[in-house]
């Protein structure tokens, strides 16, 4: 008996450097669920492009790439120590 994914599984690009990617191949990319992809454009955080109200939604390789940008952590911060003060 074949099993089936989810239409909500993430799913692996079949080429990596394509230049889009759908909802599920764009949640794998960035290693996060379909809902969170779904919030990202209705929130506009990551930009797609659509034909059609209702049609597949298209997300290019440079909005990914723009995102995963903006929303990296960036270098480490390191904070002074503050100074003890001396008993008198």
């Amino acid at each position: 008996m074949a099993t089936t994914q989810s239409p909500r599984t993430p799913t692996k690009p079949a080429d990596l450097d394509a230049p889009f990617f759908n909802v599920r191949e764009t949640a794998w990319l960035l290693k996060c669920s379909w809902n969170t992809v779904r919030r990202m454009l209705s929130d506009g955080r990551l930009g797609y492009s659509q034909d059609e109200k209702g049609g597949a939604i298209r997300i290019s390789r440079t909005d990914i790439d723009a995102y995963y940008n903006a929303s990296r952590i960036g270098p480490r911060v390191v904070h002074q120590t503050r100074r003890q003060r001396v008993a008198a």
